[in-house]
């Protein structure tokens, strides 16, 4: 049988009882999902905390544990009536929960049947005819660059040089050359630093 707010009242403190008072039938419709979650999981731990709290006293009561506190328990009646009450609690809060969830899934379902054809406007099209002719004009660009290298193979040989010339001069002036991802990286890091 369900406990009333009358032994609520009795038994809870100020927060608990306010959490008790929000699991009722007429309060609990008016939670969105979001605080309703922050009351499941308040109402998990509270029937979880006297439960266990109820099993220690069942335990020093049969002598079966050494009391933790200074006063000999003599009943743990109220403890049980408080798990109850927040086991209650917990199932108001899922239930309404699952209510939440089965209306979300049911709009979501509504909502994809009724999804309206998009027309694409004049823009769009343009935007998209110009972004596969950049493709096909960087494509053939790639084509031509290796076609060159094959047919005047001493172009990358150039290039090579160029390089070794260029760490050499680094190398005679006394100095360690950043490599050209970590130098882009450090740019980046002090680009943030920056903007804070």
């Amino acid at each position: 049988m369900p406990l009333s707010s009358t032994v609520a009242r009795q038994l809870c403190t100020k927060a608990e009882l306010q959490l008790f008072k929000e699991s009722l039938a007429r309060n609990v419709k008016n939670l969105d999902t979001r605080s309703l979650k922050a009351r499941l999981a308040r109402a998990r731990k509270l029937r979880d905390k006297y439960f266990s709290l109820a099993h220690q006293q069942d335990r020093e009561i049969r002598g079966k544990q050494p009391p933790r506190r200074s006063r000999v328990v003599r009943g743990n009646e109220n403890t049980r009536k408080k798990a109850q009450l927040f086991q209650e609690a917990l199932a108001r809060f899922e239930k309404r929960q699952k209510e939440l969830e089965a209306a979300s899934a049911a709009s979501t379902k509504s909502r994809a049947k009724k999804k309206p054809v998009k027309k694409t406007s004049r823009k769009n099209t343009a935007n998209a005819v110009s972004k596969t002719t950049k493709k096909k004009k960087t494509a053939a660009k790639r084509k031509q660059v290796a076609k060159s290298k094959k047919t005047n193979p001493d172009s990358g040989k150039a290039l090579r040089v160029s390089a070794k010339a260029k760490r050499s001069r680094f190398t005679a002036a006394g100095q360690t050359r950043i490599q050209k991802h970590m130098s882009a990286q450090n740019r980046r890091r002090q680009a943030k630093r920056d903007s804070r």
